[in-house]
C-alpha cells in the first residue's frame, strides 16, 4: 500500500504500562490534593485574621525598614522578598526572617604565608561585603559570615601562594582588586557581594633557606600599632642569614653624625621629598660601645625638619640598627627589604612606610 504524498510516516510510541499510568496518576492526585490543602488553610486564616480585627492586625502588620527585606516562608515554601514598608504577615502559617542588605566588613587576621620565592609574608585584609539577594542567602546557607570569611581566608593564602614578593609589596592595589574578584566568584551563589577589599602588608618576615632551619623570631605589636619583628643578634645572624659584601669602615659610628650633617646643608630635604613620603621618621643607631644614637626626620609638612633627639609626638615609624649597618644603607651596599629580611632592621610601624626612606637615602651624596 502506498503513502499519500503529503503525509508524513507516524512514530512509534511504547504505550504506558498500566503500572505507570497509574502512578502518574496518583503523584497528580496527591499535587490537587497539596495544593487544595495549601489554598484552603491560607483562606482559613486569611478569614481568622479578619474576623479577629482589628486585634489581629497588630500580629500580622510589620514594619521593614529601608536597609532591610523580609523573606517569608508560608507553609514551608519561599515567598518573594517583602518591603521596605508595611507587610502582611498571616498569623500561624507564616514564618519570617529579617535580612539586613547594609554594608558589612570582617578583618583577616594576620597569617604567616610563602610567597613563590619562598619568602614568609604576614598580610592581613579588610573585606566590605552585602546581601544582594535575600532569598538566596537564606536558602542556601547557615552562617553566613563564617563561610564568607573563611572563603576569603583560604583564597588570600592560595594567591599569595602563587606571587612573588615583589609583587605583593609593590601593587597591593592590584592584588586587593584580584583578591576581590576571587571571594566574589565564590560568594555569589549565597546572594552576596563584595564591595571593597583592602590589604595591608604587616611584615616581611626571615626567609626561607633550603636545608638550614631558621627559626622565625615572635611577633608582637608596637605603639603605633605595627607589627614589630624581633631582632635575631648580629653575631648569629652572621652564620645563618645572607650576608653582603659591604667593607666595614672605622666610621661606621658616625652614619647618624652623616645623615645629619647633609641634612643640616640644606638641599636634602624638600617640598618634592615630602610629597613623595610624606612620613615621620624615628632612627635609633647602636654603636659598638653599645650606645644609642637617636635621630628624627619629619616629612609631613613644608619641606620637612630633622634633629637630635626624640620626636616629639608619636612617630610614624621607628627603624632600629646598628651604625654599622646604617652606613651601609647611606652607601647603598645594603637594601632596607635586605636589611629588614634578615633581621639587622628592626621596624616598629608600618613596612611600607619604611621602605619610603630608602627616597632619603637616595639623596644622601657619600
Amino acid at each position: 500500500m502506498m503513502m499519500p504524498r503529503n503525509s508524513q510516516p507516524l512514530e512509534y510510541r511504547e504505550a504506558p504500562s498500566a503500572g505507570e499510568s497509574r502512578g502518574s496518576n496518583k503523584a497528580k492526585s496527591i499535587t490537587w490534593l497539596m495544593k487544595f490543602c495549601h489554598t484552603a488553610i491560607t483562606c482559613l486564616c486569611y478569614l481568622m485574621m479578619i474576623i479577629t480585627l482589628p486585634i489581629s492586625i497588630w500580629f500580622s502588620i510589620k514594619i521593614v525598614h529601608d536597609y532591610e527585606r523580609m523573606v517569608i516562608f508560608r507553609l514551608g515554601r519561599v515567598q518573594p522578598p517583602k518591603g521596605p514598608g508595611l507587610v502582611l504577615v498571616v498569623p500561624f502559617i507564616d514564618q519570617f526572617q529579617r535580612i539586613d542588605m547594609r554594608s558589612r566588613a570582617f578583618r583577616i587576621q594576620p597569617s604567616k604565608v610563602k610567597s613563590l620565592d619562598h619568602m614568609m609574608v604576614s598580610l592581613r585584609a579588610d573585606v566590605h561585603f552585602r546581601v544582594c539577594d535575600p532569598v538566596l542567602s537564606v536558602m542556601s546557607i547557615q552562617n553566613l559570615n563564617f563561610v564568607i570569611q573563611h572563603t576569603a581566608e583560604n583564597l588570600m593564602a592560595q594567591n599569595l601562594g602563587h606571587k612573588y614578593l615583589k609583587e605583593i609589596c609593590g601593587d597591593q592595589i592590584r592584588f586587593a582588586e584580584q583578591l576581590k574578584e576571587d571571594i566574589n566568584e565564590q560568594v555569589k551563589a549565597y546572594g552576596v557581594c563584595i564591595d571593597y577589599t583592602e590589604v595591608q602588608l604587616e611584615a616581611v618576615l626571615r626567609p626561607h633557606a633550603e636545608h638550614v632551619p631558621v627559626p622565625v623570631p615572635p611577633a608582637s605589636f608596637g605603639p603605633t600599632g605595627g607589627l614589630e619583628q624581633t631582632v635575631t643578634p648580629l653575631s648569629s645572624l652572621a652564620q645563618q642569614t645572607v650576608t653582603t659584601n659591604s667593607v666595614q669602615y672605622p666610621d661606621d659610628d658616625f652614619a647618624v653624625d652623616v645623615i645629619a650633617s647633609q641634612i643640616e646643608d640644606g638641599w636634602i630635604l624638600s617640598d618634592s621629598l615630602v610629597t613623595e613620603v610624606g612620613s615621620s621618621y624615628q632612627l635609633i643607631a647602636t654603636k659598638k660601645s653599645g650606645e644609642n644614637v637617636s635621630y628624627f626626620i619629619d616629612l609631613t609638612s613644608g619641606s620637612g625638619t630633622a634633629d637630635w633627639g626624640v620626636f616629639p609626638g608619636i612617630p610614624d615609624v621607628t627603624l632600629k640598627m646598628t651604625a654599622a649597618d646604617l652606613m651601609n644603607l647611606i652607601k647603598g651596599d645594603l637594601s632596607p627589604m635586605t636589611a629588614y629580611t634578615t633581621g639587622r632592621l628592626q621596624v616598629i610601624g608600618d613596612l611600607r612606610t619604611a621602605l619610603l626612606l630608602e627616597k632619603l637615602f637616595q639623596r644622601l651624596a657619600f
